[in-house]
């Protein structure tokens, strides 16, 4: 295809574009979707589930670094502690919010619920010298402090020289 522009920078003349292929072919990955990506990764079960994971936006979460490791916030106003499930299997920090939230007393009922009480999981994969120290509930955020622990024999060996 051919593109003939009649004006140029400074306002006279004539340019001739051309559609290349690179623009073809950019124009066709727009048509792509998200769904669309399961299809191109036969085979690859743990990255297909983190692309699923990729539009799974709640609860909205903080990655923090710390001095010995890392501390992830989930933002869960309302949530009660006991309805939090927290694991970590392998290289696998699984976060669920098991119970939704219901109106407290009897005859009450929701006019207008911004605050999402649907049940979750969130997954994150970490490092294998990962470990759960704790988790906590601070103003609406649950907190959980992981440590990172490199064993003796993984850490890098300084030698003077003689």
């Amino acid at each position: 295809m051919l593109h003939i522009d009649k004006t140029t920078a400074s306002g006279r003349g004539h340019s001739v574009h051309r559609k290349g292929t690179k623009e073809k072919k950019m124009n066709n990955l727009a048509r792509l979707n998200m769904a669309d990506f399961p299809k191109f990764f036969l085979g690859f079960d743990r990255f297909e589930n983190n692309i699923h994971q990729l539009d799974n936006s709640y609860p909205r979460y903080n990655i923090v670094k710390t001095d010995g490791g890392y501390r992830v916030e989930l933002a869960i106003p309302g949530w009660n502690k006991s309805n939090i499930e927290i694991t970590l299997l392998k290289d696998v920090l699984t976060v669920r919010g098991v119970c939704k939230q219901k109106a407290e007393n009897k005859g009450e009922s929701y006019i207008h619920k911004g605050l999402s009480g649907k049940e979750f999981t969130r997954t994150f994969t970490v490092g294998t010298n990962i470990h759960l120290n704790k988790a906590y509930m601070k103003k609406g955020l649950l907190c959980i402090d992981l440590d990172e622990v490199i064993p003796e024999e993984d850490k890098p060996k300084v030698v003077t020289i003689e």
